[in-house]
């Protein structure tokens, strides 16, 4: 019998603690594949997705996507650390704006329930907790926030793998099959049967 989850626990354990210890080598590994791949979809749209439509406007839209996606890709492979900052810099402040115009409009929404004799005490708990997540990412620095993330995955990695080593473990028991033998042919008389 394979031992499957034995294998994977141990691989995934194994990555997990990686992930701990070195996570700034995987946020920039992240990022290279991330480039890589943006290299290889404007090869792809280049070959492939300009010839779909005979149209020049269609085909210039394609050629520039195209060159664009290639000179970007290139860009965060040569260099990793800086667009990963960047990144993760212009993710986090959507983000943020994205929470703050969400707490400002549920701080707006709730005062409209004002005379409806709606509960609103509960929207404004949720709206403080926004701004709160809001704030806290302000303060955070985007290469603090994408270890944090990294790790986390490490650790859920970790204890993932070592669950399933424990499953492995625990299942792997000598099991012993006992057969008997019975009988199943027809005691009766052939002849009988012929009458």
């Amino acid at each position: 019998m394979k031992r499957w989850f034995l294998y994977e626990g141990i691989l995934l354990a194994v990555l997990g603690l990686l992930l701990i210890i070195f996570p700034t080598f995987w946020v920039k590994l992240v990022v290279i594949l991330l480039g890589i791949g943006s290299i290889g979809y404007g090869i792809y749209s280049l070959k492939y997705t300009k010839s779909l439509y005979k149209d020049t406007h269609y085909e210039r839209s394609i050629l520039i996507k195209s060159i664009l996606s290639i000179a970007i890709g290139f860009l965060v492979v040569v260099f990793p650390l800086f667009f990963a900052k960047a990144a993760w810099t212009v993710m986090m402040w959507i983000l943020i704006i994205y929470l703050i115009a969400t707490a400002v409009l549920g701080f707006y929404a709730a005062s409209l329930l004002k005379d409806t004799g709606i509960e609103r005490k509960r929207y404004f708990i949720e709206n403080i907790i926004l701004l709160v997540i809001a704030i806290a990412l302000i303060l955070l620095s985007p290469e603090a926030l994408g270890k944090v993330i990294i790790r986390i995955v490490g650790i859920a990695s970790m204890v993932l793998g070592l669950g399933l080593v424990i499953y492995d473990l625990a299942s792997k028991k000598d099991v012993t099959v006992v057969s008997e033998y019975v009988d199943t042919t027809d005691t009766t008389d052939s002849s009988d049967s012929d009458e």
